[in-house]
């Protein structure tokens, strides 16, 4: 194989590579926009209606945030199962999926640490536990 073969060769597989290991890295930064947008989010409806345990009473950005938040929380197994696909995958590099997925997971738990309180605030409201109820 002469050396101008064996370039064009290796220039196929980092493309490849890359492509498998830019949708995972896609993926990965997604899920970190959700988890921080979402929280935000969360935050945002909280101050706007603090007293809010009402299902009607939730406003558009406590309800798309809490939304954001759990899809990139429930999600994110996702990334750590496509880091175990990519060990046994030729032309993916498993390091660089690993460091993606590690990397999302340490600031989805930061940003769960932040924000869980404004995520789940309505889930402890009433005398029950169950929003609405009129414990009177």
């Amino acid at each position: 194989m002469s050396k101008k073969q064996k370039l064009s060769v290796e220039i196929k597989e980092e493309k490849e590579m890359s492509s498998a290991n830019l949708f995972h890295e896609k993926l990965c930064k997604a899920f970190i926009l959700m988890s921080i947008a979402g929280g935000v989010f969360a935050q945002i409806g909280y101050i706007l209606a603090p007293d809010s345990c009402a299902l009607g009473d939730d406003t558009i950005f406590e309800t798309i945030g809490v939304a954001l938040f759990a899809i990139s929380f429930f999600c994110f197994p996702i990334s750590p199962i496509f880091w175990l696909v990519s060990l046994f995958k030729s032309n993916m590099h498993s390091g660089h999926v690993f460091f993606w997925s590690l990397l999302t997971g340490i600031i989805i738990v930061i940003s769960t640490v932040i924000f869980i309180d404004y995520v789940i605030q309505d889930m402890f409201c009433g005398c029950w536990g169950f929003p609405g109820e009129d414990c009177s």
